[in-house]
């Protein structure tokens, strides 16, 4: 029987590389950030903040830890987005509900924020930041949750960058 999720913001699903998460003391924190824990994060001239969404087509550090801290060059948690670590997130149609086909893996998608939280958006198939490597939730449900992993030309901290 088809289910109707909660959606829930990007979070780790399987990290295989390095123990833990990476802990970036050195460049830190962008001024006044108010990214939650989930966002994806992006270098900005020596310092770490929030991905702009959309088109913006700068690579991706990784997935924050926790919240920000709002204060510049507090240590920035994060689990890298590279070749090995997997991820899991919630799909949506731009901003609303989606119903998982089993069609999506394989394919690539870029993300969305609603509010605090960032989702897969089925609807951008064009600002390519993440493929869909595996499913979570049952075909037929509503707000699926999918694995997946980011694109190698995405990343910004491996070699094929």
């Amino acid at each position: 029987m088809a289910k109707t999720h909660a959606k829930r913001t990007l979070s780790i699903y399987r990290q295989e590389a390095k123990e833990g998460f990476i802990e970036e003391r050195e460049l830190g924190e962008e001024t006044g950030q108010t990214y939650k824990a989930g966002a994806p994060l992006v270098y900005d001239g020596g310092e770490i903040e929030v991905w702009a969404g959309g088109t913006d087509a700068t690579e991706i550090v990784g997935v924050a830890v926790k919240d920000a801290t709002g204060t510049a060059g507090s240590s920035v948690p994060y689990y890298e987005a590279n070749d090995y670590n997997l991820f899991e997130g919630t799909l949506i149609n731009n901003t609303t509900d989606y119903v998982l086909l089993g069609s999506e893996i394989g394919k690539g998608y870029s993300l969305i924020a609603s509010g605090n939280n960032w989702y897969i958006d089925i609807a951008d198939e064009t600002t390519k930041k993440v493929e869909v490597v595996g499913l979570v939730s049952a075909v037929g449900d509503t707000n699926p949750r999918v694995i997946f992993r980011f694109l190698g030309g995405m990343q910004s901290r491996v070699l094929q960058s």
